[in-house]
């Protein structure tokens, strides 16, 4: 009788090649080092033959290795597709969406009323930070992930949802006021350069940093951060209380606000972010996964929605 070939070797494998060790693949995996270690020695010894060489701690492909490595590249999309026909032959309306924290209120409810006023889908949603969700992206714990548009990955692809325009916010009472209304452009737009040295808040997440830094990038001075919030709201809230100025996103812009004033900003650099739909390449979706990525093109998308995202025009990689 021959040996036997489990999915899950394949994939603890794959873990080990993309992770560069044992141990860190054992992390990826959440499973021990020494567990990971024993199943691999086992799949070895059913076969007869190495699949690693083990020099002082490396961890080596031996031929063998790499031919399952390679053809069981092959082996694993075959089965996440039969797995997706699968579902869809059993009429499964299970999708699991990843939002990054800030995002869920803006978009969540009504997609959530919608497809279950029209029993399109069961969505099961996973909210956190936008690295947790790419990882749980590539390691198939989500399906979709809507999130801005600032990590390239070789396994990802990326639809554009909508283009984010970002404001500055500042308190109504503030002084610059005046000064920013006798340079303000007939467009609406401000010059940064008016706010040097004024009091700034920052979010606490990645994708907001880059993109809140690469506005000041050609100036020869960096904004005067005096607090980092970890959510859109109480940074809003700040600035409407008067304690600081904020870079904010469109949606705190379309508010009618009595205590913050925002201003368009003219700036060599993009003053918008891409919003997106992020999936894995090459993989099957399903009916109820396109229902919500129709729902959030017709309803949260605009005249940019549906265009494919080049890659290499992210600021950052991904490492996973």
């Amino acid at each position: 009788m021959h040996p036997i070939i489990e999915i899950k070797t394949i994939m603890y494998m794959r873990a080990i090649a993309r992770e560069g060790s044992f141990q860190s693949a054992a992390e990826a995996l959440y499973t021990s080092q020494p567990a990971l270690s024993q199943y691999i020695k086992r799949v070895e010894d059913e076969l007869t033959f190495p699949l690693y060489e083990r020099d002082r701690g490396r961890c080596i492909p031996t031929a063998a290795g790499t031919v399952l490595l390679e053809h069981g590249k092959a082996l694993l999309e075959n089965y996440e597709s039969m797995l997706e026909e699968m579902k869809t032959a059993a009429n499964v309306k299970d999708v699991r969406i990843g939002w990054p924290t800030g995002y869920t209120l803006l978009y969540f409810t009504k997609l959530f009323s919608y497809m279950e006023n029209n029993f399109l889908v069961n969505a099961h949603i996973l909210e956190d930070s936008v690295e947790v969700l790419l990882s749980a992206l590539l390691k198939k714990d989500i399906d979709l992930l809507f999130t801005p548009a600032i990590y390239a990955h070789p396994s990802m692809e990326y639809v554009t949802v909508r283009h984010e325009e970002f404001y500055l916010g500042v308190p109504k009472k503030h002084e610059i006021n005046a000064l920013l209304a006798q340079t303000q452009r007939d467009d609406g737009f401000v010059d940064l350069c008016h706010v040097k040295g004024l009091p700034f808040l920052l979010i606490d997440a990645k994708a907001y940093t880059v993109f809140f830094y690469d506005l000041f990038r050609y100036f020869d001075w960096m904004p005067n951060v005096i607090f980092v919030c970890k959510n859109w709201d109480r940074g809003f809230n700040l600035v409407a209380q008067g304690e600081c100025l904020a870079i904010l996103p469109y949606w705190y812009a379309d508010r009618n606000n009595e205590n913050v004033i925002f201003y368009r900003i003219k700036n060599k650099r993009s003053t918008y972010r891409i919003f997106a739909c992020a999936y894995r390449k090459n993989a099957i979706i399903s009916n109820p996964m396109q229902a919500v990525i129709n729902y959030m093109m017709e309803h949260a998308g605009d005249e940019y929605a549906g265009t494919p995202i080049d890659q290499e025009t992210l600021p950052l990689h991904f490492r996973f």
